[in-house]
């Protein structure tokens, strides 16, 4: 069976922005469809039934489950892209990857390996415990709402989420969710607490480790839910190794079932890099199948090279894999359409261009086409994107348009801070009575939500304090309060966008303080940790509780002390090993330890090293040549020098198989290198977007490239 289905005569050409290209599939609320972005990505579009759009309830489901995807972000589930509730068909749009379920990868290959079904559970642990850190619980956790990629599980369908305790969305004496999965709590009609969920994971576990559910029924009974007959529950073929700890998740009383974070600690760490060492070859083969078909489509190759490098692992060449495999879809319905990982069509990386082509159809060498260039203020920072506005910031905060460089707002840079929270605006501003507030802004006004969270949440903030970054949870304030006379220490806030509220602070100690009394702190978020840099050292945070992890020195006193020489102005770079601070050397910090693991030096005494970028073990470095180092050891790997003088790459977003390079010299703007191929893939002369001196910074987002030079801003279609 085809994975994607042509679409039907009364199906629609659009929902919101996306153009549908095919059905994948619909279950018990509506059809899922395959569409494009405005900028070229996959989606999976999700529907409302016509029959029940005038029933508030569904709505509210599909509301509740946009929330879902969005609070865990594309680490857990589909990356979320975008919803309409209100309107006249509502939708919910994700990324859009692909991979079996669970219920398909054992029905077709037999029940998983118990080191592999370690791993499963351990990953699903982790991302129940995201949702309910959310305040949602899943409510229908079960085999087909497991998506299996090769960089691990993905949870999905959240049509049934609800925060406890809200009103329920069934009607009275109505049970929602699947019988042989429910908790015995949810059978009887009552109240699914977080506990619920993990006795559905418990159950889903017993699934993949023997081939059935711990009470799918016995000979001669209908397949009852959990108290249907009062036995305990089937563990037949479930490996001995496993028994000790499923048991418990299925213990009948909730206070009884273990809390999630202490099953990692029985089925041992989830590592993505090797999941798909622990897959089954039919189950490997199947993934392959999946990534040929989508290819074959024409849709958007893999993501991620890693998924089909462990595929070869496995000696399953792609043209072997795809002729030999038979298996097919079975009922895939709308689960096998919501996941996410190393998979093809979410707007991640793409395979190798055919002879003669390039990624986007040029012919090979071509540049891409400008689509604008516009005057702006001077300005040295790159601009913010997503996919509908361009923030650009000088004396004033500029909103403009990705489609043609237009100014749809502007504010006073003292006014307003944004950053993106899973591809939404989020930002910190100051109210007309000089009140900070914290939400999520509307990327037409640039206005905050007028849910907003004020003094009464916040606290009283100083005007000094200052928005440092955002990940799909939290903004993170560097604040200032106004009863700290002195400004000594400032404190360190969480502030949880979609709860509303102050997820932890602490104060920020031991920094390197400036004359003046000033402390200036930049930040990223990698890996579950806020990674800080001041004058003077980089220090991590847990995202969960603020706790300090470590904080490790990196600069000397003389460099603290001065502005020219000092890092801390510029945020720190981060992998998911390695924080990397950039001074006149670049200085490698393991993320885990805090120890430092390589510092790079310039080749000549006047060379400068550019912000690095990391990918896949590789860290690339503009220093005057194109250079590329292993992530592990800093050893350099290669150097690419085709002439121009290289100043800054652009961080991949997605990455392509291709980096982005500014120059400054030759008349050239950009150079793409195909960093798998070692060698230019075309270049952009300066004249196309009229900047003489090349741009100061870049900015990649989706397929489109932004360059900024001092006083001009332009655009580069990648697609």
């Amino acid at each position: 069976m085809s994975l994607v289905l042509p679409l039907l005569p009364d199906d629609p050409e659009r929902l919101g922005a996306y153009a549908l290209v095919g059905r994948l599939g619909g279950g018990g609320m509506g059809t899922v469809f395959l569409a494009r972005t405005p900028g070229g990505r996959l989606a999976a579009v999700k529907t409302v039934r016509s029959d029940l759009r005038d029933r508030p309830e569904f709505r509210e489901r599909l509301l509740l489950e946009a929330e879902a995807v969005r609070a865990l972000g594309a680490a857990h589930t589909a990356e979320f892209l975008g919803a309409d509730a209100d309107a006249a068909s509502p939708w919910l749009a994700t990324g859009y990857v692909i991979g079996p379920s669970l219920a398909e990868a054992v029905a077709a290959g037999g029940p998983l390996p118990e080191e592999a079904v370690r791993a499963l559970g351990s990953a699903l642990a982790g991302t129940l415990a995201a949702l309910h850190r959310a305040g949602l619980v899943h409510r229908d956790l079960k085999p087909s709402n497991v998506l299996i990629t090769a960089r691990g599980p993905k949870l999905i369908d959240f049509g049934l989420a609800q925060a406890p305790g809200s009103p329920r969305l069934t009607a009275t004496g109505q049970v929602a969710g699947t019988p042989a999965y429910m908790s015995p709590e949810q059978a009887r009609g009552g109240r699914h607490g977080p506990q619920g969920d993990v006795f559905a994971l418990g159950a889903v576990l017993v699934f993949a480790s023997s081939g059935h559910g711990p009470y799918d029924g016995r000979p001669g009974r209908d397949a009852p839910g959990p108290l249907g007959d009062g036995a305990d529950p089937d563990l037949a073929g479930v490996p001995e190794g496993l028994r000790d700890t499923l048991v418990p998740c299925l213990a009948p009383a909730p206070d009884d079932r273990p809390s999630l974070d202490r099953l990692p600690a029985w089925w041992g760490p989830f590592d993505a890099d090797e999941f798909a060492d622990l897959l089954p070859h039919a189950l490997l083969a199947d993934l392959s199948r999946r990534i040929g078909e989508i290819t074959s489509l024409g849709a958007v190759p893999l993501r991620d090279p890693s998924a089909r490098r462990t595929l070869s692992r496995h000696g399953l060449s792609r043209r072997t894999v795809i002729a030999g495999a038979a298996a097919a879809l079975t009922g895939a319905g709308a689960s096998a359409l919501w996941l996410t990982g190393a998979l093809p069509g979410s707007g991640g990386r793409t395979a190798r261009p055919g002879p003669g082509r390039s990624a986007a159809g040029r012919p090979p060498g071509t540049a891409p086409k400008p689509l604008w260039s516009v005057p702006v203020p001077l300005e040295t920072a790159p601009p913010l994107a997503t996919d509908q506005v361009l923030v650009h910031g000088s004396d004033d905060l500029r909103g403009m348009s990705t489609a043609d460089g237009r100014i749809l707002w502007r504010t006073p840079v003292t006014a307003l801070e944004l950053a993106l929270s899973a591809g939404r605006l989020a930002g910190l501003s100051l109210d007309d009575a000089g009140a900070s507030m914290a939400g999520y802004a509307d990327p037409r006004t640039g206005r905050l939500a007028a849910d907003s969270a004020g003094r009464s949440v916040l606290g009283d903030l100083s005007s000094f304090s200052s928005l440092l970054t955002a990940d799909a949870e939290c903004l993170y304030i560097q604040a200032f309060y106004a009863s700290d006379d002195q400004y000594t220490e400032p404190w360190l806030l969480a502030y949880d966008l979609r709860a509303r509220r102050l997820r932890w602070r602490h104060r920020i100690e031991g920094g390197f303080w400036m004359p003046g009394n000033s402390l200036t702190v930049s930040a990223v978020v990698s890996g579950g940790r806020l990674i800080c840099s001041d004058q003077a050292r980089i220090f991590t945070v847990d995202v969960r509780d603020g706790r300090l992890l470590w904080a490790r020195r990196v600069r000397t006193e003389k460099q603290a002390a001065s502005p020219t020489e000092s890092g801390g102005a510029h945020p720190p770079v981060a992998s998911d090993r390695h924080a990397f601070d950039v001074n006149d050397v670049i200085t490698a910090v393991d993320l885990t330890t805090g120890a430092i693991a390589w510092t790079l030096e310039p080749d000549d005494p006047v060379g400068l090293l550019s912000a690095p970028v990391c990918v896949d073990g590789t860290v690339y470095v503009a220093a005057r040549s194109f250079r590329a180092y292993e992530e592990r050891t800093g050893k350099k790997l290669w150097t690419h020098d085709p002439g121009p003088y290289f100043g800054r790459i652009a961080i991949p977003d997605p990455f392509r198989g291709e980096l982005y390079a500014g120059v400054g010299e030759g008349g050239q703007a950009v150079v793409a290198v195909d960093v798998g191929r070692r060698r230019t893939s075309w270049t952009l002369s300066a004249g196309a977007v009229n900047m003489p001196h090349g741009p100061t910074a870049l900015t990649h987002r989706g397929n489109r490239l932004y360059l900024q030079s001092f006083e001009r801003l332009a655009a580069v279609s990648l697609g």
